[in-house]
């Protein structure tokens, strides 16, 4: 399986260059692994007008995918539960695309076209710390089915 994190966002910033590298290595152990930034220029943000950008994301989706979206109104999952989601869909599709939004969240287009709509906390995080602890859990995710002492329960 293939693993996707597709990111609308606005900024380049390096804030999180040095989790998000150690992630990757970590998830390219088990997974093949790709990042997308989709850069948006507006000055004015308001919700769902990033409709170009959308259609950039959904034309990245191939067939026998799964997407899911990351959304504040999402179902929660601990860490055990979500390592159970990645091993079904590990086992029954080809491409997972995770899908996170910018300021103003995710467009209705993607969340109604998402498999999964999933929150990673009651919290509200910027686009750039979601993409860390996605990253992470999705790592924890494979050392849980592994049994490896990374996860203590």
């Amino acid at each position: 399986m293939k693993i996707f994190i597709i990111t609308i966002c606005n900024k380049n910033d390096n804030y999180e260059s040095l989790f998000v590298e150690k992630y990757e290595k970590l998830i390219k152990i088990f997974f093949e692994f790709e990042l997308v930034n989709i850069n948006f220029r507006t000055e004015k943000i308001n919700k769902n007008i990033y409709k170009k950008e959308y259609n950039k994301a959904i034309s990245m989706i191939k067939q026998n995918s799964i997407i899911v979206a990351l959304d504040e109104f999402g179902k929660l999952y601990r860490s055990q539960q979500f390592s159970e989601k990645i091993k079904y869909w590990e086992e029954n599709c080809t491409n997972l695309y995770f899908f996170i939004g910018g300021p103003d969240g995710l467009s209705k287009d993607i969340l109604d076209r998402a498999d999964q709509v999933i929150s990673l906390s009651n919290l509200t995080f910027p686009h750039v710390l979601a993409k860390v602890i996605l990253m992470e859990q999705i790592y924890r995710s494979k050392c849980i089915m592994n049994n490896h002492p990374y996860h203590r329960s």
